[in-house]
Formats: structure tokens, sequence, C-alpha cells
């Protein structure tokens, strides 16, 4: 070998030599790539995101259920040049047919970036549920096997009670209610998840908009009945709609249980029963929760729906859109039945209970609860599809001609985890003459 070849070859080897010194530029966040996200009924919500310059420093999915105005906010370790997150439904369970609106976010150095918002619709896909779908009015049912004339009587229903409600509160729905029926009794629990229970029949989320029905839950009139009900509290979420508070709740589940009727008559007799042994409500004492107990739970449905009765027969329908349009302003309880009646609530409840020869109750003053001496690391709020609580009906039962006929009470759980405020509803025994 030549001196000029050795040269070159010495000259080579100590360029390579540098260039293996000297660091590649590291792969760098330029932004997002495509996202996509998919779900499988019990399974998983799977979203995933591409990074075609790298990751960033720190990299979140923004997840925000239908309902609810917080977002759920989960860090994600991300890859070389991509991103997935991984909800597992089976045991954080979420309720079928709530929409997730979700964006990626990563901070790189001091510079944030989100990408678009999407969503993803986590809906009942399980096996051999065919669903199909129609529109009535306000309502869009949803069945599958051979359960369609049952549905869309269903939807005629709903869009019958929609607008009732909406013409007795002064306002209209904001969107339209889905209604799923369910042929099956293991295909109607597997919807409504672990929490469920045995005697549910019907199950109405609102802030869903949606309401699951099981056709073995009773005969078609409780179940037409059932529906009116359950559709009216969907339209009085709309109509009191706040960022404050849930309206009162005796009125909420006053008005739905008029509303099966268009009256009260039917429940004046147990509001006079109770008078007669001093036994009524206060309405302060059942303005955010009813009575666990079968008896008092049953008196506070009656009460609130012979007080909606009183109000519409004193002051006119008017008056019950002027109140849920003064809720819907962000009135308190006694401002907002004062603006739909022209009466300081303390005179309205006087009138009511001498309506049944009696005096106005006092509510009983809750003990306070001390605080906790338990530390306990803080726990991330839940989102409202994780914890939704719905509104309960139970499966019609035979009258049990030696008890008393009157109501039998849904489950009264904790509210939800963001505070979204949510009516339990019961339903009423009837005999065959009223069936």
């Amino acid at each position: 070998m030549g001196l000029v070849t050795r040269r070159r070859v010495r000259l080579a080897a100590i360029a390579l030599a540098l260039a293996l010194a000297v660091p590649l530029p590291a792969a760098a966040f330029t932004g997002f790539g495509s996202t996509a996200a998919d779900a499988t009924y019990g399974g998983q919500m799977h979203f995933t995101v591409q990074l075609p310059g790298g990751a960033p420093d720190r990299l979140e999915l923004l997840l925000r259920f239908a309902g609810s105005d917080s977002t759920f906010v989960a860090p994600v370790n991300p890859g070389p040049t991509s991103a997935e997150y991984v909800w597992d439904t089976g045991t954080q369970p979420i309720t079928p047919n709530t929409s997730i609106a979700y964006r990626w976010r990563a901070t790189n150095g001091d510079q944030v970036t989100v990408s678009p918002e999407q969503t993803l619709l986590y809906d009942d896909d399980r096996p051999g549920l065919d669903w199909h779908s129609a529109r009535i009015g306000a309502a869009t049912v949803h069945w599958y096997g051979g359960a369609e004339t049952q549905a869309r009587h269903f939807g005629s229903v709903t869009a019958d009670a929609a607008a009732a409600a909406e013409t007795l509160l002064g306002h209209d729905l904001a969107g339209p209610i889905d209604i799923f029926v369910y042929d099956s009794h293991d295909d109607f629990f597997g919807a409504l998840g672990p929490g469920a229970r045995e005697w549910t029949g019907a199950a109405t989320f609102p802030e869903l908009r949606t309401i699951f029905m099981w056709l073995g839950g009773g005969s078609s009139a409780y179940l037409e009945t059932t529906m009116t009900h359950e559709t009216t509290h969907v339209v009085f979420q709309d109509a009191t709609a706040n960022p404050f508070h849930q309206p009162a709740k005796w009125f909420n589940e006053g008005l739905a249980v008029w509303s099966e009727q268009q009256s009260a008559s039917g429940h004046e007799g147990s509001v006079r029963s109770a008078a007669d042994t001093g036994a009524l409500l206060a309405f302060d004492g059942i303005s955010e929760s009813f009575p666990i107990g079968d008896q008092g739970a049953r008196l506070a449905y009656d009460e609130g729906a012979t007080m909606v009765q009183m109000i519409i027969d004193t002051y006119g329908r008017s008056a019950i859109a002027a109140i849920a349009a003064a809720y819907r302003d962000g009135a308190g309880d006694a401002e907002a039945l004062e603006a739909g009646t022209g009466v300081p609530v303390d005179q309205l409840y006087d009138a009511y209970f001498a309506s049944f020869g009696a005096t106005a109750p006092t509510a009983v003053e809750p003990a306070p609860i001390l605080p906790s001496n338990v530390d306990k690391p803080p726990q991330p709020a839940a989102p409202v599809g994780e914890s939704a609580t719905p509104s309960t009906t139970p499966v019609e039962r035979p009258v049990d001609s030696g008890g008393d006929a009157g109501w039998l009470p849904a489950v009264i759980l904790a509210g939800l985890a963001l505070g979204v405020g949510i009516a339990v509803v019961v339903r009423r025994r009837r005999g065959a003459g009223t069936q």
C-alpha cells in the first residue's frame, strides 16, 4: 500500500471516529399525527395517537364524559413514535350510550399542544344484540330480536310524554331521548352493570338522555306509565339545568308522578291519612333526598305530586314553567317557588298543609358529621360515565291483598362523584281496576 493510500485510509478512519463521537440530534416532538379510538362493551376502550417527530416531555389523555363539564386527565407514557391508553371497562364500568370526548395534550418544555377533539360512543355491542333504530318524534328507539312492535310503541309513548312535559315546563328538549328495549333479563341487567338491584325493570340516566327498558318488567300498561314518568325526568333536567344546584327533589319527582295521569288525585288519600296521624313530612326535609324506608318514601312522592297539583289548580299551569325558568336562572328552591306562584314559600307550604287540615311540620335538622380521623391518600374524581347513578324503576309485582297497596321505593343511592344529581323513581302497585 502506498503512502498516499495509507494516508487516505487514516483520514477516513479519523472522519468515521469523529462522526461516531458526535451524537445525532434526538427525535423531538413536532406535533400530533393521527388519532384513533375504539371500544368493546364490557372489555376495553382503546385510545391511540401517532407522534411522528418523537415523544414530548409529558403526555396526557383528556376525557370528558357526556353529562359532565369536568375532565378526567390520564397521564400516558409514550413510546418513541406513538402512544396508547387503555380503559378497562370490566373493572371500571361505563354506562352504555355514553359519548366520550377525548383530546391528547402534550407538554414539551414550556409549550403545550392539544389535539383536535374527537368523540367515541361507548355502546352495547355485545354479540347477539343486532340493534335496529327508528326516530319517533323526540325519541330514538333501539331494539333487537323480535321487539320492534313494542319498541316502536314505547317510542310513541315517549314522544307524547315529552311533548306534554315540554308544554308544561315551557322548555324544549335539548336533544332526542334514546330508548333501549331489552327482550332478555340477562341482556338488560348486563347493560346496567354490577350495581343494578335485582328488582329493577327500567332505568333512566337523564344526563345521558337514555332510558333502558326490560320488556319483562311488567304489563304493557305499567311500562307505558313508566315511560311517561321517566321521560318527564329528562325534560325536567333540560328545563331546570343550571350550574349551581339541583331543584328540590320533591318537585322533580312530584312532577314526574303527576305526569303519569296528569293528575294527583290518586295520591291524596295517603296524604290525608298521614295528616290524621301527624306523620306529614316537611318539604324542606325532602328537598335533597327522600326517606329510605318504604312508608316515608312513598309519602314523599305523594306529597310532591299533590303539591304540584295544588300549584296547578291555584296558580295555573304557567306557574310550573315559571318555577322551571327560575331554577334555570340559578334560583334556590324558595326563590323559584315564589317566582312561579307569587307567594313566599312559607305561605305556599302553609296553604298546602292547611288543605289537609294540618299545620306545617318542621324539618329535622341532621346531626353534624364529625371529620374523619382516618388518613387516606387523595383520590381522583370519577368521571360521570364511570359512576353515573340512574333513576331506577322496579319490575311490576302482583298486589298483595293483605298488604298496603302503596309505593315500592327504588333504591336511593349516593350522588354522582362529579355532583350530577339524579332523581330516584318509585312505582305504584295498582289493582286490577287501575291497571
